[in-house]
């Protein structure tokens, strides 16, 4: 026994202490001591001081039992087995409902649990290689000359550890057993005892003995045994400890000696209990996440000698550049005690002269040389002792900022050669130079004070097609996002599939199909992916491939690799989404019986059987597949035997390859028609056999989408030059065309000039319309670009140039058809190739586009807020019977912005500030208002608030009127909707041709995300600007000065500013008519400077025309048009409501009548509508005469209506709160809920006579 008494030495806290300590272990190799908790979480802690030293998730469930061994650490939960090293990483993790383990041998581990057999899993494979069938549920498994197990009905069962044969069987217990332990040649147990039907804890630990498999003497512990543990110096002492944090130690063979309890600090009860390898520690865990460390030393040892362990590794610190643009400050100086050299005195600083003009080759050729002076006879071209100043040229790679080139315009500079840099490289270029062209290399988006929109797109694109932007997460996918743009039946089926109410909130085809309709009407602007990629980056199965970006890439970065995975995934993705039981099948496509079951499917869709052939019995199996990509099986280098033979056969294996290098026709055969030999599971032999498996292509897609999988540079495919020819420069390896001919496993590749693959049972050719390509320089980040081979209906524009474009991001090029082959000097390598199968018939249908968008959303009240309040709804959606065909509809509109990101600056050394990357902002409100003229003329249709899940830095409450909780669908009380509704609405408005009004729409349909073509925009910023000037007037500014009004002066109102727009919009309709525009805007603008462009409040402009008939203040709403301030009724305050009582501007225009209709917000919530008012016209009073008497005539009567509608309008609002949980997002139908009365919206407020 031990000698000296046992002491608590220290203790293990958890964060959590309502999670429960399951299992602790002490390391046999190292001075740790590992702890798992209920969560599946294990910890482990170094020395006699517990440091902390890794932690790691193994389980998801609690842990049932940890092995620590010398190759890692071995766990089992309810329905796994875990192996993981000491830093964590898991080696293997296998699912099993299991409850305890044993070690066999090296290899080897025999688990069980609450089930009828007993597995035995091979540690370095991570395979379950034996199945045992067992007639009890195994509780805990000891390993010992034989395998001891416990079962739950509290016997002994012995196995043979090489045949797994029962050997004895002892009944121990009459309830299950809770733990046992063996040393030699002895068992000790402790369970449960069955009395009188229930359960309870026999207070004596059974001995047995293996040899006569008899029973000893007893151990008696009176608190109950739960834990046992046989002592690892002392062969016959064993220490026993109960759930209520007692324990000792007893000599089995000398139960007389002096036995000594210790009670450990409690609260709880006790789950694990553990003794160290040297005897000298024990630990025991409790249910409040505590491990209790407890010695017999004043400095114990968990081993006598243990391994050190692996320290973490330190970061190395990065290395110190520094450019001509990095300010001093970002790097430490030492302190220095005598003067700097920079510090020179001013009278040694002089200027220096201008750099001379190269002197002409015509003054060149007739110069003389006399020793080393030349002369030659004077032209008279030049004034005498006089330079003339160098012309200035751009040669840089990128444009200047388009504020830049106005300003050199106005100041009257020349226009220099602004592409120069860019018509350098209009010129033929040969690739096998091994220069890279500048249109190859990255391109990059640079930002000046006024944003993004400053930056000059056009200088990288001078084609028809749109570009596809930059510094967007994960935005290497635009590559292949064009690729599926030009590839005509999939473009067909994402535009058809939009048309259709999908009711995923993150549908990649949805999203797919509205960047299709911006690059389609994009006419060479620049254009984001940003809202597919946002879909994108939150699909799960996406993050678990390891398809997203790494936030900050370097030059081992390979793009390659991760543009062809996302080819495999987003083929997948839409083939799972566009199947025909939901959405396909409303788009007009019913194949015939025995087809595929999507349009991808039937686009992409290779027809594969997979066929497994048993060498041992005979066994066939076939699997048909429908793969959408096909992945190029290159052959593997040679490897030679040994070093010698290596050295003797190098120079025979190259030449050997220069002289028969392997065509795409060959690797296209061989990774079609595959053949491998493995041990597969055979279940009719019921174990591994040698098998044979074999992949044979039996239907030829209609797109043949390739995956080359070619990595990297230093791949041997790359590196052995298969891509040169005999001079070592680019060869035209890639075929422009081929034909295909399968035959079961007769495959044969007819490259071009071939003659066509007939004679066999699938027969297909296929051209070459798409490349995505890595270009990588030295010491760069890699990056993709697409070539793709445009077919467009003008076939006179065809002829003038090459059908191929490179897409490099949102710089687009016309280049030749020989770049597209060439492939030298291993920085430009292939990735992805796209096959079209060339059809001489009509094209097949795969979905029918819609005639018309559809307008039904527009219909719909839909929402996702849980607590929408009525209150709130400040619009009428938009009636069928307004919709006119061929009719374009005028609307305002208006949004506001959230930021999910802050800017990212730079202080230069000059004390300049540089914009590196912009806030990144999201859509959080879009209201649009009715413009046409008629009774509901200003009344919004659509107040959308946008749901956001990525979490928010700034709500910029002060410009948007956001507040938190407005966008969070179980606070906010407006009418929220997924930025996929909001987004479709706006998509339908365009389509149908309606006219935009509002003010700086430019960057809010940027922000949208959406691409509106400019004569279908009516912007206030541009209408209301003189070209020759930069300053932008503000929307505040302009209705002070036009409309008399004072708006955004404590936050900004969507509906409020649409309404503004559109009203100034019809204010420069009514100058321009009356010719008044010009010279309106030339005295906004002198107005503007002498205010330093701020509104004086209270005080206004006379309005215009200015003549000397009074005139009524607030007039500028069109014709006779004004604003008028309505005062809301007192209502109870409530959170997010405008304040009680405050005054809500109601815009008015003409009505019917020749009088004034107001519009503006009544107290609950509504939109309401005035009666014609009249204002003072220059006319005279005749015709407010006849307004007053149309006024008194139906005075009467419009009260009586008033006050009917007053009674409706309760009614609605009281059956609103009943259903106030009935509020559901449904995108495929209306809600069923009841519309407001149409009155509530037009309803007439009576004006008392004057």
């Amino acid at each position: 026994m031990a000698e000296t008494p046992f002491r608590p030495l220290n203790v293990i806290a958890g964060a959590d202490p309502a999670t429960p300590v399951t299992s602790v272990k002490f390391d046999p190799h190292h001075e740790l001591v590992w702890a798992a908790n209920e969560n599946g979480y294990i910890s482990s802690y170094y020395g006699a001081g517990l440091q902390r030293y890794s932690s790691f998730k193994a389980h998801k469930g609690p842990v049932r039992q940890m092995m620590v061994l010398d190759r890692g650490i071995v766990s089992i939960g309810k329905d796994s087995i875990h192996l993981s090293n000491r830093r964590g990483l898991a080696s293997w993790n296998l699912m099993q409902d299991l409850h305890s383990m044993a070690l066999m041998g090296n290899a080897e581990i025999v688990v069980a649990g609450q089930q009828d057999k007993i597995l035995s899993i091979n540690m370095i494979r991570g395979i379950v290689t034996k199945k045992v069938e067992t007639d009890s549920e195994i509780v805990v498994m000891k390993k010992s000359r034989l395998l001891v197990c416990g079962s739950t009905r509290g016997d002994l069962i012995l196995h043979d550890p090489r045949s797994m044969a029962v050997e004895h069987r002892i009944q121990a217990h009459t309830g299950t057993i809770s733990d046992l332990d063996v040393s030699g040649n002895l068992i000790v147990t402790c369970g449960f005892s069955e009395r009188q039907g229930t359960l309870i804890i026999d207070p004596l630990v059974k001995v047995y003995d293996m040899r006569t498999m008899r029973s000893l003497a007893p151990i008696p512990f009176p608190n109950g045994p739960s834990f046992l543990k046989m002592h690892p110096k002392l062969s016959t002492t064993v220490c026993i400890a109960s759930q209520t944090g007692q324990f000792q130690m007893c000599d089995v063979g000398n139960l007389t000696s002096g036995i000594q309890f210790y009670q450990i600090n409690t609260s709880s009860y006790v789950n694990c209990f553990d003794i160290s390898y040297s005897g000298e520690m024990v630990a025991l865990g409790d249910a409040t996440n505590v491990v209790h460390m407890w010695g017999d030393k004043q400095e114990p040892q968990m081993n006598h000698f243990s391994n050190p362990i692996d320290a973490p590794t330190m970061p190395v610190p990065p290395t110190v550049t520094v450019g001509d643009n990095d300010p001093l400050s970002s790097i430490g100086m030492p302190y220095y005690t005598e003067q700097l050299l920079s510090a020179w005195p001013a009278k040694t600083i002089f200027p220096v002269g201008r750099k001379p003009q190269p002197i002409p080759s015509a003054i060149l050729d007739n110069m003389k040389m006399i020793d080393f002076v030349g002369y030659a006879p004077n032209p008279g071209l030049r004034l005498r002792n006089q330079a003339p100043s160098l012309p200035k040229v751009n040669l840089r790679d990128t444009p200047k900022f388009r504020s830049e080139q106005q300003k050199e315009l106005y100041f009257g500079k020349r226009k220099g050669s602004m592409a120069v840099a860019q018509d350098q490289d209009d010129t033929d270029v040969d690739l096998a130079t091994g220069i890279v062209p500048k249109y190859y290399k990255r391109v990059e988006i640079k930002y000046s004070k006024f944003g993004v929109e400053d930056f000059d797109f056009g200088f990288y694109n001078k084609t028809q097609f749109g570009g596809l932007e930059t510094h967007i997460a994960n935005s290497y996918c635009n590559a292949l996002l064009q690729v599926l743009f030009f590839t005509p039946l999939l473009r067909t089926l994402a535009k058809a599939h939009i048309g259709q109410a999908c009711p995923r909130e993150n549908c990649l085809t949805c999203e797919l199909g509205f960047l299709f309709r911006m690059l389609e009407d994009a006419n060479g602007q620049n254009c984001q992916a940003r809202n597919f990629l946002r879909a994108f980056s939150t699909i799960p199965q996406a993050s678990a491939l390891g398809l997203f970006e790494p936030d900050e890439p370097d030059s081992k970065t390979m793009y390659s690799s991760l543009i062809q995975n996302f080819n495999r995934f987003v083929l997948e993705q839409l083939h799972q989404e566009c199947s025909l039981d939901r959405a396909s099948a409303a788009a007009g496509l019913n194949p015939p019986s025995g087809l595929a079951t999507s349009p991808i499917q039937r686009v992409f869709g290779m027809k594969t059987a997979s066929t497994n052939i048993c060498g041992h019995c005979g066994l066939e199996e076939e699997r048909i597949t429908y793969p959408f990509v096909l992945d190029l099986m290159w052959p593997k280098p040679p490897a030679p035997a040994n070093a010698h033979q290596s050295s003797k056969n190098h120079h025979h294996h190259k030449a050997k390859e220069q002289q028969h290098p392997m065509s795409f026709g060959d690797v296209l055969k061989a990774s079609i028609w595959r053949e491998s030999h493995n041990r597969v599971w055979c279940t009719q032999c019921q174990q591994y056999q040698p098998t044979t498996s074999r992949k044979t292509l039996q239907d030829l897609p209609l797109v043949l989408s390739i995956n080359t999988a070619i990595n990297s540079k230093e791949q041997p495919t790359v590196s052995s030059g298969m891509f040169l020819d005999d001079h070592g420069k680019g060869a035209d390896w890639l075929p422009l065309r081929f034909s295909l001919g399968v035959d079961n496993k007769n495959v044969q590749v007819f490259e071009s000039g071939a003659p066509e693959a007939g004679g066999f049972s699938l027969n297909a050719e296929y051209e070459l319309t798409a490349v995505v390509s890595q270009v990588q320089t030295v010491g760069d980040v890699a990056h993709l670009v697409s070539h793709i081979k445009v077919i467009s209906d003008n076939d006179s524009e065809v002829s003038e140039q090459s059908p191929w474009y490179i897409f490099n991001d949102f710089l687009v090029k016309n280049v030749q058809e020989g770049e597209i082959s060439q492939f030298p000097n291993s920085w430009k390598i292939p990735s992805i190739l796209y096959y079209t199968k060339i059809n001489n018939g009509p094209p097949p249908m795969i979905a029918e586009t819609p005639e018309g968008p559809d307008t039904s959303i527009l219909h719909m009240d839909l929402s996702i807020s849980k607590y929408r309040d009525p209150n709130y709804i400040f619009y009428q959606r938009l009636r069928p019977e307004e919709i006119i065909p061929d009719e374009k509809m005028l609307i305002a509109i208006d949004t506001e912005f959230v930021a999910l990101s802050r800017e990212e600056t730079e202080i230069r050394s000059d004390g300049t500030k540089s914009l590196l990357r912009p806030p990144r902002m999201s859509l959080a409100r879009v209201s649009v208002l009715r413009g046409d003229e008629g009774p509901l003329e200003y009344v919004p249709f659509i107040d959308d608030y946008i749901a956001t899940s990525e979490p928010v830095v700034d709500y910029l409450t002060e410009y948007s009127g956001i507040q938190p909780g407005d966008l969070d669908p179980g606070l906010s009380k407006h009418t929220l909707v997924p930025l996929k509704v909001a987004y479709k609405r706006l998509r339908v408005l365009v389509d149908m041709g309606c006219i935009f009004v509002g003010h700086g729409l430019r960057q809010d349909f940027r922000i949208i995300n959406i691409l509106v073509p400019p004569e279908q925009v009516k912007d206030t910023v541009d209408i209301f600007h003189i070209k020759n000037r930069q300053r932008k007037i503000s929307l505040r500014f302009l209705v002070w000065y036009l409309l008399h009004q004072d708006i955004q002066s404590e936050t900004h109102n969507s509906i409020e500013d649409a309404r503004t727009a559109l009203a100034l919009y019809k204010k420069y309709l009514e100058l321009k008519e009356n010719g008044l525009f010009q010279e309106v805007l030339e005295d906004i603008y002198n107005e503007g400077r002498k205010n330093n462009w701020k509104p004086i409040p209270g005080q206004f402009p006379p309005p215009w025309p200015r003549t000397s008939t009074p005139v009524v203040a607030n007039n500028g709403l069109g014709s006779g048009a004004a604003f008028q301030t309505l005062s809301r009724p007192t209502t109870p305050a409530t959170p997010g409501t405008p304040s009680v009582g405050s005054s809500v501007p109601v815009a008015l225009g003409p009505s019917s009548a020749g009088g004034i209709v107001g519009m503006g917000t009544n107290a609950t919530g509504g939109i309401s509508m005035t009666t014609p008012i009249s204002l003072q016209s220059p006319l005279g009073m005749s015709v407010h005469q006849q307004q007053m008497q149309q006024q008194q005539m139906h005075h009467h009567q419009q009260q009586q209506i008033f006050m009917q509608q007053q009674q409706q309008q309760q009614q609605w609002s009281q059956q609103q709160q009943q259903q106030q949980q009935g509020y559901a997002y449904h995108m495929g139908g209306q809600l069923p809920q009841q519309q407001p009365p149409p009155h509530m919206y037009q309803q007439q407020r009576p004006f008392p006579p004057s």
